[in-house]
């Protein structure tokens, strides 16, 4: 009987998956503290967690009996990968799945920063007819740059091109992106021409604080930020300076340095529209993570090979 931990919820079309699974003894750690998490850790065979859980180097040695991490999701920054691979841990995650939901959130940004639409909105529900205050734009005409081009960035590139947004690039490797036109140039040249900067990269040593003061001094005072990536790539107070300083017009921030303890002041900008890590959150979404995730937790403990 293979014995599984679930720190965090997942669909329950995926709990069925578990609750249907002949050989599985499953039990769940919603919430539990690090030394509560170590008393459940114990003695399971697989881990499935999602971003708010954190698999510290103590709670990955305290596992004695761990084959097999499963992330639902595509960032492994909650996860020590080192301390599992020391250990022999595979660590298993589901990148794509969430690409959908979370690039439609980013199109969603996009019409909100232009046409200030949660601006509009607070206005008439606390009382004011705020049509003269805010003059809005259009996307179509403008400049869209892309900071990192995966799966994500490519479907953002797809949509945004339709809607009559010129696409620019900045990436790490040449780029394809089936019937969309593009130009893909270093990322200094991205920041200075862009209307509209969107980040779609992961977090690693190489992208923490990539968008920080000399970024913000690069782009045009017109422009926006949208962040559905990672905290920490963008440095807060940075951004926080330059959207208070006009150096920058708005942004729209998904992820934050801390979550869940983010930061509250930069969030509360008027010119800031603040999500609380949703780029995944679609129900479409989180039953593709978790079923996958499952499917190859479960394959992984019965075979040892993956097969996704």
């Amino acid at each position: 009987m293979y014995k599984i931990l679930v720190c965090d919820p997942i669909a329950d079309a995926a709990i069925q998956v578990l609750n249907e699974a002949p050989d599985v003894e499953y039990t769940t750690a919603f919430g539990s503290s690090e030394d509560g998490l170590l008393e459940k850790i114990k003695d399971v065979n697989a881990v499935i967690v999602r971003s708010a859980t954190r698999l510290t180097e103590k709670i990955i040695l305290g596992a004695s009996n761990l084959k097999v991490i499963g992330r639902a999701g595509s960032g492994l920054d909650n996860v020590d990968t080192a301390c599992a691979a020391r250990k022999g841990i595979r660590v298993l995650n589901t990148p794509g799945t969430n690409a959908p939901a979370v690039a439609e959130l980013t199109i969603g940004f996009l019409f909100a920063l232009a046409r200030h639409i949660p601006q509009m909105d607070h206005a008439l529900k606390t009382g004011r007819w705020a049509k003269g205050d805010y003059s809005g734009s259009e996307l179509r005409g403008k400049n869209l740059g892309l900071i990192g081009c995966g799966g994500i960035g490519r479907r953002v590139a797809h949509t945004a091109a339709a809607i009559g947004m010129r696409i620019l690039v900045a990436n790490r490797s040449a780029v394809f992106i089936e019937d969309v036109e593009f130009e893909q140039i270093p990322l200094e040249k991205v920041l200075e021409r862009s209307d509209y900067i969107s980040i779609h990269l992961p977090k690693t040593e190489k992208t923490t604080g990539l968008i920080g003061v000399d970024a913000f001094k690069r782009m045009k005072k017109n422009a926006c930020l949208v962040n559905t990536s990672r905290g920490g790539i963008v440095e807060e107070k940075a951004l926080l300076n330059a959207l208070k300083n006009g150096k920058i017009a708005g942004a729209a921030i998904d992820v934050f340095e801390t979550e869940p303890n983010y930061n509250q002041t930069l969030a509360a900008l008027e010119n800031v529209i603040a999500t609380p890590h949703i780029g995944a959150a679609s129900m479409e979404s989180q039953e593709r993570v978790g079923i996958q995730i499952v499917d190859s937790v479960l394959e992984y403990l019965r075979s040892k090979y993956i097969f996704i």
